[in-house]
């Protein structure tokens, strides 16, 4: 899915947290609200009768962690409903230079894989 430059990616509501660092976060980072911290995403285990009796026999866990790497963690504290998807292109590049290159297709790419497992939705 190719994500339509003036649309506004946002967060569902979920459960995520911000884990270690990644390095020192720049003042430009800072200024676009991105921690340079790991994000990691908790999704909870939706069974049906039969997984959860079998989940409960095998002591699987009810949840499952999500952590993002570096460049996807500042995307998903980007996408927090304020700016165009262009607007976050534009700020992932500027704080990662050659690290984000090509940035748009990146960045669509990405927020295509959080649209597939519901994480993100996409308003125009």
């Amino acid at each position: 899915m190719l994500v339509p430059p003036s649309c506004i990616p946002v967060r569902v509501p979920c459960e995520w947290s911000l884990d270690g660092n990644y390095g020192d976060q720049t003042p430009l980072m800072a200024s676009h609200g991105i921690s340079n911290r790991q994000v990691v995403i908790t999704i909870q285990k939706d069974f049906t009768n039969i997984e959860r009796l079998l989940a409960k026999l095998l002591k699987a866990p009810k949840s499952l962690r999500r952590p993002l790497d570096r460049l996807n963690s500042a995307l998903w504290e980007l996408m927090d409903g304020t700016r165009t998807f262009d607007e976050i292109v534009d700020i992932m590049q500027e704080c990662y230079n050659e690290d984000i290159v090509p940035a748009n297709e990146r960045c669509s790419s990405s927020v295509s894989q959080l649209v597939e497992l519901n994480l993100v939705t996409v308003n125009n």
